[in-house]
C-alpha cells in the first residue's frame, strides 16, 4: 500500500478553520461593538429627551410659581382693597348717627338738666352733668330708653350736693350730679318692598 501524506491538507484545512474563526471573531466583536454603540446613542438620546423635558417642566414650574405668586399678591390686594372698601362704607353709614345722637341729646334732655362733659367711645357714650333734682335725673334715663338712637341707659353715680354761695335763704338750693352710660345704636332699617 502505498503511503500518503495528509500532514500539509490537514495544516491548510487548520489554517482555513483559524482563520474563518478569526473573521468570524472579528466579525461578531464589530457587530457586538456596533450593538454596544448603538445601545449607548439610545440611552444617551433617551437621557438627552429626559434632561430636555426637565428643564421645559422646570421652566414651566418657574412660570406656574410666579403666576401663584401674582395672584396671591392680587389676592392680597383684593382683601386690602375690600377692607378698606368696608371701612369706608361703614364711615358713610355712622356719618349721619352723629347728627342723629346730638339730635336725640337736644330733644331727651329734660328742663334743669345740663351736661359738664360727654366721652365717647365705640357705641358707649359716658356723659357727666348736673340737674336740679334726681327725678329730673330719672326723667332723662326713661327719654333716653324711649329713644330709636339711645339706649341701655345705665347710672354710674348720682350725688346730691349743696350750691355754695352768699345765700341767706332759709332753704338752701341743692344740685344732683350725675354720671351715666348709654349706648348708641342705629334704629333697624326698613326693608325696601319691590314695586
Amino acid at each position: 500500500m502505498p503511503r500518503i501524506n495528509l500532514l500539509p491538507w490537514r495544516e491548510t484545512l487548520q489554517k482555513e478553520r483559524e482563520t474563518r474563526f478569526g473573521i468570524i471573531a472579528i466579525i461578531m466583536l464589530i457587530f457586538a461593538g456596533l450593538v454596544v454603540g448603538a445601545v449607548h446613542l439610545y440611552m444617551s438620546g433617551e437621557i438627552n429627551y429626559q434632561k430636555r423635558r426637565n428643564n421645559y417642566l422646570t421652566a414651566e414650574i418657574k412660570k406656574a410659581e410666579e403666576k401663584i405668586k401674582e395672584i396671591k399678591e392680587l389676592e392680597q390686594k383684593k382683601q386690602h382693597l375690600i377692607e378698606r372698601m368696608s371701612i369706608i362704607q361703614k364711615l358713610e353709614e355712622s356719618r349721619p348717627q352723629v347728627v342723629h345722637l346730638f339730635e336725640e341729646l337736644v330733644k331727651q334732655v329734660p328742663d334743669g338738666v345740663y351736661f359738664t362733659s360727654m366721652k365717647q367711645k365705640a357705641n358707649k357714650i359716658v356723659i357727666e352733668g348736673a340737674a336740679q333734682s334726681n327725678a329730673r335725673v330719672s326723667t332723662l334715663m326713661k327719654n333716653f330708653e324711649r329713644s330709636q338712637w339711645l339706649t341701655g341707659s345705665k347710672i354710674i353715680f348720682i350725688k346730691t350736693e349743696q350750691l355754695k354761695g352768699k345765700q341767706k335763704s332759709y332753704k338752701k338750693r341743692s344740685v344732683s350730679k350725675f354720671k351715666l352710660e348709654i349706648t348708641q345704636t342705629a334704629p333697624p332699617k326698613k326693608k325696601e318692598q319691590p314695586l
